[in-house]
Parts: C-alpha cells; sequence; structure tokens
C-alpha cells in the first residue's frame, strides 16, 4: 500500500560542503532534482512523527521510534552500501539507550553508526531509541532481544521463557539455512493498541501494557498474554513465510507503486494458521484453549457476508485499495485472506493428513517451500503449494485448490475436523461482542444484526450486515438507536430488550439520523446460528493432529 511518508517532511534544505544552499526542484509528492554539483550534497529534512503505530514514526517524552521508509530518502540509481549515525538528545543521554537490528559499525567506538548493504536493507531495520526495558534470550544457537518501552509491570523472565518456547518450534520447522543470526522483539506498550509488523531480522509490536502478564499471574494463562505470545509467534514465523519465502512479484519491489499478486492468503493465512497452533505444539496452552482460539477464527469468518462476494485470491490481489482501506461496508463486501487463508492452511493441514496416512502434513509442505524457494531468494507462483504436494507428496489436491481459491462456496472444516476429533458446533450470540469459541449457557432469541456501541444516549450503529433485520429494517451505520418499542436502549440491554418481544412480527424502533428522528419497522426473526465452539469428542485423534511433532 502507498502510505504516502512524503507528507510528513514538512522542511526540506540542500546544501553543499560549505552551508551553500543548493537549487533543486520538486518533482512529485516524493521526488526531489537536485542541480548536479561535484562536491558533498547535503540533505536536512524536518519530519512529522507523531504516528503511535509499527508501520511509521513517533515520539513523545519517553521514546522516539522510526521505521526507514519514514525518514530515508532514495539516491536515483544508487545500489550500493549505506550507513545510519544516530545521535541522543543532549538531556536524555543518560537515560536513553537505542534498540536495532542493525549491524552497527565496531570501528566508530564513540558513535552509534550502522551499516547496511544497500537501501532495501537499510529500511528494513526499524529504530527505537529511549527510556526501555532490554531483556536477552537464547534459542537454538540465534540470539534473541526483547524490548518493552516505557513503564509498565510485566512479567518479563515469564514472557522470555515462553517467547523460547515458541521461538524454537519455528527455528526446528526451518532448521536448514537459518537465516538470522540475532533477532529484536520491539514492543511499544500503549494504553490500548495492537498491531505487528515484521522485518528480517526483528519485528515491532504495539500492545496495551495492561495485558502483559505479571509476577502474581504467573501460573494462569490470561487471554490477552494468550493474544500477545499469538502476536509474537505470527511475526517472528514471517521471518522465513513473508521476508524471505514470498511471491515471485516481491523478489524485487518497485517501492513507487501497488504490487499484485493472488498470493497473500498463503503467506498470511497460514501464518495466522500457524500462529495459534504453535503455542499448543510448545506446551503453552492446552488444546483445548487452542480450539477456543480456533473457534473464534472461525466465528470471524461465519458472521462476515463478505465471504460469500469475493474469493481469497481477489481478497489477496485487492488488499491494497480494499483490505487496507476498509469502511463500515468491509464485512459485507469483502473476505480476508488471513481469516480465510487460515481456514484453507487448516484444510490442508487435515487433507495432507488424511491423504498420507499421516506421514505428512502442511508443515512439511512449508519446509519443502523453504528449501525451494525462501532458502535460494526465489519467489513463489500461485500453484507452487500444489505442485510442491504434487511432486514431493505424490497426491494431488488440484480440485480442493481449485474450489478454495476460486470459488466462494464454504470449504469442507466441519468434515475434516470431524475426522480429527473435533466437533463443530453451532450457536447465537450471547451479547454484544460475542467472540465465539465457547459454549454459551443464555444465547440470544431475536436476531438484530448490526454492531453498536453506547452512545450519550442510545446506542450508535457501526456497522449493518446484509440480509440482517437491522438492514431490512433500514437502519444505517452512523444512526443513533434511541428506544424500542419505546424502551430507552443501551449497549448492555438493546439484547435483552429484543429478546423480550421474541413473540412480535416487528418492533417498532426510534432513531435519530443526522438530528432527524426517524421511525422503522424492526422484523423479529430467530436469531443466527453464526457463532462457532469446538468440542472434542476423541482426544486421541486430536493430539495427534494437535500434538504429534513437525512432520521431517
Amino acid at each position: 500500500m502507498i502510505r504516502d511518508f512524503c507528507k510528513n517532511i514538512v522542511k526540506f534544505d540542500v546544501f553543499d560542503a560549505n552551508d551553500e544552499s543548493l537549487p533543486y526542484e520538486k518533482l512529485d509528492k516524493q521526488s526531489w532534482r537536485i542541480t548536479p554539483n561535484s562536491k558533498i550534497i547535503n540533505i536536512t529534512m524536518l519530519v512529522y512523527a507523531y504516528d503511535l503505530s509499527v508501520r511509521s514514526a513517533y515520539i513523545n517524552d519517553e521514546y522516539a521510534f522510526f521505521n526507514g521508509t519514514s525518514l530515508f530518502l532514495r539516491c536515483h540509481g544508487y545500489s550500493g552500501r549505506c550507513s545510519m549515525t544516530l545521535a541522543l538528545p543532549d538531556k536524555k543521554q543518560d537515560r536513553w539507550q537505542i534498540a536495532t537490528s542493525m549491524p552497527r559499525d565496531n570501528s566508530q567506538s564513540n558513535k552509534y553508526v550502522y551499516l547496511a548493504q544497500d537501501y532495501d536493507e537499510l529500511i528494513d531495520h526499524p529504530v527505537l531509541m529511549g527510556e526501555f526495558d532490554i531483556a536477552s534470550f537464547r534459542a537454538k544457537g540465534v540470539d534473541f532481544k526483547f524490548v518493552l518501552t516505557g513503564k509498565h509491570k510485566a512479567d518479563v523472565e515469564r514472557i522470555c521463557q515462553d517467547l523460547v518456547a515458541v521461538c524454537e518450534h519455528h527455528l526446528a520447522l526451518f532448521d536448514y539455512n537459518i537465516p538470522i543470526d540475532e533477532y529484536w522483539f520491539m514492543t511499544l506498550l500503549c494504553e490500548g493498541g495492537f498491531g505487528g509488523l515484521e522485518h528480517r531480522a526483528s519485528t515491532v509490536l504495539q500492545y496495551a501494557r495492561n495485558e502483559l502478564p505479571t509476577v502474581r499471574q504467573r501460573k494462569t494463562m490470561p487471554d490477552g498474554y494468550r493474544r500477545f505470545l499469538s502476536l509474537c509467534s505470527h511475526e517472528f514465523f514471517h521471518t522465513w513465510h513473508v521476508k524471505r519465502n514470498k511471491p515471485d512479484v516481491f523478489i524485487q519491489l518497485d517501492l513507487s507503486k501497488e504490487v499484485y499478486t493472488e498470493q497473500l492468503w498463503i503467506y498470511e493465512g497460514f501464518t495466522s494458521y500457524v500462529d495459534d497452533l504453535s503455542l499448543v505444539r510448545s506446551k503453552l496452552i492446552e488444546p483445548e484453549s487452542y480450539l477456543e482460539l480456533l473457534g473464534q477464527n472461525l466465528t470471524r469468518l461465519s458472521r462476515n457476508p463478505g465471504q460469500f462476494k469475493q474469493t481469497v485470491t481477489e481478497s489477496s490481489f485487492d488488499a491494497w485499495t480494499r483490505f487496507y482501506q476498509q469502511d463500515a461496508s468491509a464485512a459485507n463486501n469483502i473476505v480476508s485472506y488471513y481469516a480465510k487463508g487460515a481456514e484453507i492452511a487448516l484444510c490442508l493441514d487435515l487433507l495432507i493428513r488424511q491423504e498420507t496416512h499421516d506421514e505428512a502434513n502442511l508443515f512439511k509442505v512449508m519446509q519443502l517451500l523453504w528449501r525451494q524457494f525462501g532458502s535460494i531468494n526465489v519467489g513463489t507462483q500461485i500453484d507452487s503449494i500444489n505442485s510442491t504436494i504434487k511432486q514431493h507428496l505424490n497426491i494431488d489436491l488440484g480440485s480442493f485448490f481449485q474450489h478454495a481459491l476460486y470459488s466462494t462456496k464454504p470449504l469442507p472444516t466441519e468434515e475434516l475436523l470431524r475426522g480429527a476429533g473435533i466437533e463443530v458446533c453451532f450457536r447465537s450470540q450471547c451479547e454484544p461482542g460475542d467472540k465465539g469459541g465457547k459454549s454459551a449457557e443464555k444465547e440470544a432469541r431475536v436476531g438484530f444484526g448490526a454492531s453498536y456501541e453506547d452512545n450519550s444516549i442510545g446506542v450508535k450503529i457501526t456497522q449493518v450486515l446484509e440480509s440482517s433485520p437491522a438492514y431490512e429494517a433500514e437502519l444505517f451505520v452512523g444512526d443513533v438507536l434511541i428506544s424500542v418499542e419505546q424502551w430507552q436502549v443501551s449497549k448492555s440491554k438493546l439484547q435483552s430488550i429484543l429478546d423480550d418481544h421474541y413473540d412480535q412480527q416487528y418492533l417498532t424502533m426510534h432513531v435519530l439520523r443526522d438530528g432527524r428522528l426517524v421511525q422503522l419497522n424492526l422484523p423479529v426473526h430467530e436469531a443466527q446460528k453464526d457463532i462457532i465452539y469446538l468440542q472434542t469428542r476423541d482426544p486421541a485423534l486430536r493430539d495427534n493432529w494437535l500434538m504429534r511433532p513437525n512432520l521431517s
């Protein structure tokens, strides 16, 4: 996606070695031409940096963080080595540190000088400067650094111990020609946030500080911490399965424009399958905890009407304009190549096991992909997965791939999970924001079909699903629903008010729409059973799938 980081350049000046101004011309939003000069050219820029995310640049009183894409100009036609010199603020010299996976120039003992082989490497080592805690650990010969910014109460010792298990799982899977000898987990703590971005020897994570475990929680696995470990697992897996294994069109990137591929479901989808599964394989969570996470992932797809409009290959191809620029209609019109790709990966894993009588699985395929493509810097084609399976495992899954990639018909997920000792169960939601994954004592009786948040009066509608009662009632995103059957609603009360009137044909709603009072009629339909949870029917079959070591 073109993020136009150049918009944050608020001052741009060019000088020669004697600090004399040099003339230049701005050619377009991100290009400058400087008058030819046989001597040194110095360019100074002032960059606005206040995007608290993993992708850009941000500075506050505690730390400064940036990706090279936000700060470093590229010299057209130059493909040689680059260096970076950092200077800490004078008033923070004693307290601030520097964290980056970029190799340091040890010959410059008194300066923070770092070296990169070329521009592509220069922008692939994010930099953190500031007050932070840093811990070290080692897994299968690789040194790791774990960094947490700002104040926190996290049990760093436990997190590092758990990360050893996750990292060893991935390193064991890709033990051929390991491409790193050092890796950094850099975590930007905040009040509430979530994100991760992979790099060749590091990842940047954004996470809510209060979701990390404290020493008092050492014997428990809070949901927020389980999610954090899954995020770490996801981004570290990208060290192979995105940064090295990648589509052929990503090998030589033109960073000035979007690059299109139908293959993103392979890379984000497979990684989204492995991230949670590796936690149970590493014995950090129990099988039932993993099944809860899998049920939540399947629920997200189940409640998404867009899965019947867009194929996973279309989702991949249109990622830059549709998936990364979503609006309130997204759930109705697109499918996530993360979620759908993960379901395809699940089905492939179980199908391969079934067809080879447990002699191979999806992990074996990913090992083969690493040896044949990523380890030698060769990109994959859309049919590389199927051809690898056919060539090395002697099974043909062509009909499955045609179905999974180029149609919107449901996948054989239920049947395949049944063969692994797992039953897929359905229920209606039990409360607003119900993520699924668990059974529930109480379920909604009346369907609504809209997402909402508390408002000063009533609730504000944030999303309306097609073919739902809210959609039929012509409820719009942005409407403020005040009452149902003359009863004032709130986020906590709306569903119970709907359920109290399950025996009526229509319910009268009063809505504020752009300052105007509107009366609507909500048809009363039984709540859809689109919440998924999984139950173990055969523990032996389940554990043979979940707990069996990776097949080499």
